[in-house]
Order: structure tokens, then C-alpha cells, then sequence
């Protein structure tokens, strides 16, 4: 792969200073961690950031199976979902040993192995949205009905049930899957991918989901005091590509190939040569999955819409101000 242009670079450079003055660690700085601790974002499902800086397993399955909600929705419209959800349902979609339990005691043998839910199971909705399938149509799974809480495509209701399935064949807790990993892999970039190809085991867990979820528990300065799997593993593997990058990256010319790893790898290139320290003393150097977030709030109109201190909010005085370089590609340029 070509290395990025100079243009490209500072391109990018602009947008990554235009996040840490206006975004970075403010309520409007969506997909970091915060966004999952806050009740008023995710409702019920807010996960307790102690718990999560302790490592505590519970706590940890509880942030990977609400960020493995934030996918082929609007930010507002998945927070909107999550809300209306009652704390005890919220509980059981969260709960390792809750969903395990119900798997356990299902009168349909599918959602007791993780392989016969992805390649057997055929959980989807009718025509009324109630959860149903063919496999065993009169049998009231709690499938059928977590597909009805989580309003989403018929199928997405397994998601809660493959995650436990995933972490109960790999030890019970999240724990036991991170040191199976660690023990198995000495490299670090190594373990970073031994986790990713893990989760992604997972029903609808995509790189960019996996991503997402272990750059929270592993990167720093994303909003814990100390990210618990930080230490033996390459955080900077994870960068999260959605359509957001990748409108970003079309902005700036990108022509490479259009395949996770490339992009993957460009968005990688290019943190190389963007000193974040030098913007920031509490930042390291080299922190591809800051840069990948700059690209993502930037373009997200929607989250920027709903922030209460974005720069759009100024209209055409914010603008009148802002580099060319960064206004030609602002989604909410006035």
C-alpha cells in the first residue's frame, strides 16, 4: 500500500485537532467509553466504569453486549432502543449466567450451542414483528423475545445468546477467554488479533464491532483511568472503520483497496505521522483509534447534531473561522 500524502496527512491532522478541542472526553464524544456508563445514553444497560477499570468480568460481557447493539443504526436511534428497555430485561440480555440459564432450559436444543444458533437457527420476525422461525414455530423462545425487545432485523435477537454461548465454551467469563488468549499468543499484536477472531465468533460480531469493544478495555485514554486488558496486547490494532470513516476517508482521497485491512492499515499510517502528544501532554504519541474517532465525529452529522458543544451550533461565525481544509468536507458546514 502506498503511504498516505502529504495532503491526506495534514487533512486528517486538522480534523483530529478540530476533535480534541471541540469533542474529546465531552458527553458528545460518542462510542467511548462514557457513552456506556451513562444512564441518560444506553438507559439500563449503563455498565459501572469501576467495575470495568477492575476488570470485573460481569461488568465487562455487560459493555461488549451493549456496544455489539451500535450497529446498522443511527447512534440515536440504538440509545432510543436501549432506553425503552426495563432494567429487567436489560439485565437478562447483559448476563452471562442469566442467558446461559435460559439457553440451558429451552425446550428448542438450538440456542444451547453456539454453532447450532448461527448455521441452524432461522429466528426472524412476522409479519406482526413477533419473533418467529420454522425450526420450532409453537415453542416461546426467549430468542423470539429478545428479538422483540431489541426492534431490530428478525435475526438480532440472537446476538445476547451467541455472546454467552461464545464466553461459556471458553471458560464462563471474560476473564478466562483474555487469559486463554494471552497464554496461548506470546506476541502482543498477536493476542490483539487471538481476541478479535474470538469475539467475533459471536452471531454479527464484525471486526468493526470487536474492534470497538476491545479498544475500550484495552487502549488507553479512552475514558477509564486504566483500561484492564492494556497491558501485553497491541491496542493499536484496533481502529473501528464505519460508513462515517469511510466518508471521511473518500474526502481525502483514499483509493486504496476497500477491505477492512486496508483501510484498517491506512487510517494506521496515517496516526504515524499525527503526534497527539504534541496536542495533547496526557496522550501517547501514537493512538490510531483517536484518530479513527476524529474521522467518525467529524462526519457524523447526527452525533454532532446532538451534542451540546459543537462548533455547528455557532453556525456561519464557526465556519467563517474554521481552515478550508476542514470546512470543504464538514457535513454541517454553514
Amino acid at each position: 500500500m502506498s503511504a498516505p500524502s502529504r495532503r491526506q496527512v495534514e487533512s486528517t491532522r486538522s480534523i483530529v485537532e478540530w476533535y480534541f478541542e471541540t469533542h474529546h472526553g465531552h458527553p458528545g464524544d460518542v462510542g467511548m467509553v462514557g457513552t456506556f456508563c451513562e444512564p441518560r445514553a444506553v438507559g439500563h444497560f449503563a455498565v459501572e466504569r469501576a467495575a470495568v477499570e477492575r476488570g470485573e468480568s460481569a461488568a465487562l460481557f455487560r459493555l461488549f453486549v451493549t456496544v455489539a447493539m451500535f450497529q446498522r443504526l443511527r447512534d440515536a436511534l440504538v440509545m432510543n432502543i436501549l432506553r425503552s428497555i426495563s432494567a429487567r430485561d436489560a439485565t437478562e440480555l447483559t448476563s452471562v449466567d442469566a442467558l446461559l440459564a435460559l439457553s440451558s432450559t429451552s425446550t428448542c436444543r438450538l440456542p444451547t450451542s453456539n454453532n447450532d444458533l448461527i448455521q441452524t437457527c432461522d429466528l426472524t420476525k412476522n409479519e406482526k414483528k413477533q419473533g418467529a422461525c420454522s425450526v420450532a414455530p409453537q415453542v416461546p423462545c426467549h430468542l423470539k423475545r429478545h428479538t422483540e425487545l431489541l426492534r431490530r432485523y428478525g435475526h438480532f435477537g440472537k446476538v445476547p445468546t451467541s455472546a454467552a454461548l461464545v464466553i461459556g465454551e471458553d471458560g464462563g467469563d471474560m476473564e478466562t477467554l483474555r487469559a486463554r488468549v494471552f497464554s496461548s499468543e506470546a506476541d502482543p499484536l498477536a493476542r490483539a488479533q487471538g481476541l478479535q477472531e474470538s469475539l467475533s465468533r459471536v452471531w454479527r460480531v464484525s471486526e468493526k464491532i470487536s474492534s470497538m469493544y476491545l479498544s475500550l478495555v484495552s487502549a488507553p485514554c479512552m475514558g477509564l483511568a486504566e483500561a484492564p486488558w492494556g497491558k501485553g496486547l497491541d491496542w493499536t490494532w484496533f481502529v473501528v472503520v464505519d460508513r462515517n470513516v469511510d466518508l471521511f476517508l473518500e474526502s481525502i482521497g483514499y483509493s486504496g483497496a476497500g477491505t477492512y485491512a486496508a483501510r484498517r492499515e491506512f487510517i494506521r499510517n496515517i496516526a504515524e505521522r499525527i503526534d497527539l502528544h504534541a496536542m495533547n501532554r496526557s496522550l501517547p504519541s501514537y493512538h490510531p483509534r483517536l484518530v479513527q474517532q476524529a474521522m467518525f465525529l467529524f462526519m457524523s452529522a447526527s452525533n454532532r447534531r446532538a451534542a451540546t458543544d459543537d462548533c455547528s451550533l455557532e453556525g456561519a461565525k464557526a465556519c467563517g473561522s474554521c481552515p478550508r481544509m476542514r470546512r470543504e468536507r464538514c457535513p454541517l458546514a454553514a
